[in-house]
């Protein structure tokens, strides 16, 4: 809470006030956001928000507040007008994602009757929802009831039986879940906008959505048609092709120590080259691009088949950091396919992305809500950027793997769309993914995706949106594209709407 002193000192405030009255005004704001992150609802945080004199902030402090408020206003206009599901979250309160039969087993003794609360109150939200209509897709409902009875078998009896209310409340719903894969309630398109919305801190309506990622997959099937045939796959559609491509035997790293070496080596030469166009792009490059690598996991991670994942540098890069590549099933990982790794998790991606967060001084508050769009989002920029800057240039290979990353994420963003607004079954959605980007990669496969989106409508919709807004933003830049990229990067996080 801000104290009675700092609250006077922020009603009449201004710039002219001077420096002081500014690390006031920040401190204060600094105090809401930390105690923002602890929990809860919209209204009381937009409320609190609006004691603020935005005008005794600093300038720094001023885009912590702006984008907070966004994004504030797109949650709390949300969740007034569908007062159902998991607020931000999604239209469900337990998912096989969420709940709290995630933790029922670690309730014991004096900890279960909290427990059994827990649950009992989300089975009456389960209850009170579907009353309004919101009912989880068919094929949700069966796979969160295995979760629920294996969470059984290792619960208290007590909380066992809490589980087991759960459970038929939601097969009680089976009979009108229908067989679509996506929501299906009143309303729903309207819904998508305002999830779209606090995905990206600007509206985008769901048509305008559609129609841009139908563009976008169209044109780059284009480019794959044209580079597949060239490579002699001129028969049957891009997806088809891209799964021969991927199964040819001349592209496949051996399923041994070699092979994975080699593969981690083949990476290497790629980092290196988009280290050194970095400058061309990007100014005010922080230490941190010097010191990270691409590695591969220890043999029990491996063996463990553990996904990629990040080690980060320092953002002054005293401490390296690096890219641990998962390389489990490497036989489902050709050659050609890896070089667009390292630039969406590496550079200019995450590795680039995550220090300039860091050195941006955003609130970490901010960095989290204002545009939950932003970090997948920007890494998928990031690989459509290495192409058009011709890091793929002389490697026919390697441009079709840039492709079928970019594929990756434009099919999973259009199929978000399909089963929510289209009624596309679970079925129907793994077969467009298919037909887009030919075999699923590594860590995602379609079935995976689907689920993904069935319980998060707009989250991949909106990292999609968020790639081709910065495209087009770029492109209607009248400045260099290192003043565009600082414009995104330098500032910390920002809703669409602040950057635009």
């Amino acid at each position: 809470m801000i104290d009675r002193r700092a609250m006077m000192l922020l009603a009449g405030a201004s710039l002219a006030a001077g420096p002081a009255l500014a690390q006031s005004g920040d401190a204060a704001l600094k105090a809401l956001l930390d105690g923002f992150a602890k929990g809860g609802t919209a209204a009381d945080r937009l409320k609190t928000l609006s004691a603020l004199d935005p005008q005794a902030l600093s300038p720094k402090a001023r885009l912590d507040y702006d984008a907070v408020r966004i994004a504030t206003t797109a949650e709390a206009e949300l969740v007034r007008r569908f007062a159902f599901g998991a607020g931000v979250a999604g239209p469900y309160v337990v998912t096989t994602r969420s709940g709290a039969w995630q933790k029922a087993s670690e309730a014991w003794g004096d900890a279960a009757p909290a427990m059994v609360a827990r649950i009992q109150a989300e089975t009456d939200r389960i209850r009170q929802d579907a009353g309004a209509g919101v009912v989880p897709p068919a094929f949700l409902i069966d796979r969160l009831d295995k979760a629920l009875v294996e969470a059984r078998s290792k619960s208290s009896p007590s909380v066992g039986g809490a589980l087991n209310g759960q459970r038929e409340a939601l097969l009680a719903l089976k009979l009108r879940a229908g067989t679509a894969a996506g929501m299906r309630f009143k309303d729903r398109e309207a819904y998508y906008a305002a999830m779209l919305k606090t995905q990206l801190g600007a509206p985008m309506t769901p048509v305008e959505a559609r129609r841009r990622l139908d563009g976008a997959i169209k044109d780059l099937h284009a480019r794959a048609d044209v580079l597949l045939k060239a490579q002699g796959l001129s028969q049957g559609g891009v997806g088809e092709r891209l799964r021969a491509l991927m199964a040819d035997e001349r592209y496949l790293y051996s399923d041994d120590d070699a092979g994975r070496d080699r593969a981690i080596a083949d990476m290497a030469p790629w980092l290196a080259k988009a280290r050194a166009r970095l400058p061309q792009a990007f100014g005010d490059l922080p230490g941190a691009v010097d010191a990270v690598s691409v590695r591969r996991m220890s043999p029990a991670d491996e063996a463990a088949g553990r996904q990629g994942y990040r080690d980060l540098p320092s953002a002054d890069g005293k401490k390296p950091g690096a890219y641990y590549v998962d390389l489990k099933r490497i036989r489902d990982r050709p050659s050609w396919s890896l070089p667009a790794v390292v630039h969406h998790e590496v550079l200019p991606g995450h590795m680039l992305q995550i220090p300039k967060e860091e050195l941006s001084g955003a609130h970490p508050y901010r960095s989290r809500v204002a545009c939950p769009a932003a970090m997948e989002g920007w890494a998928v920029y990031a690989e459509h950027l290495a192409w058009e800057a011709g890091a793929f240039d002389g490697e026919p290979l390697a441009q079709i793997g840039g492709l079928y990353w970019i594929l990756f994420r434009a099919a999973r963003a259009r199929m978000d769309i399909g089963i929510h607004l289209e009624g596309w079954t679970p079925q129907r959605a793994m077969a467009f993914l298919a037909d887009v980007q030919g075999a699923p990669v590594i860590f995602a496969p379609f079935a995976q995706e689907v689920e993904r989106a069935a319980i998060a409508p707009g989250a991949a919709a909106g990292q999609g949106m968020y790639w081709l807004e910065l495209a087009r933003l770029r492109r209607a830049w009248g400045g260099t594209l290192r003043e565009f990229h600082g414009k995104v990067l330098d500032r910390g996080t920002l809703p669409l709407a602040m950057i635009d």
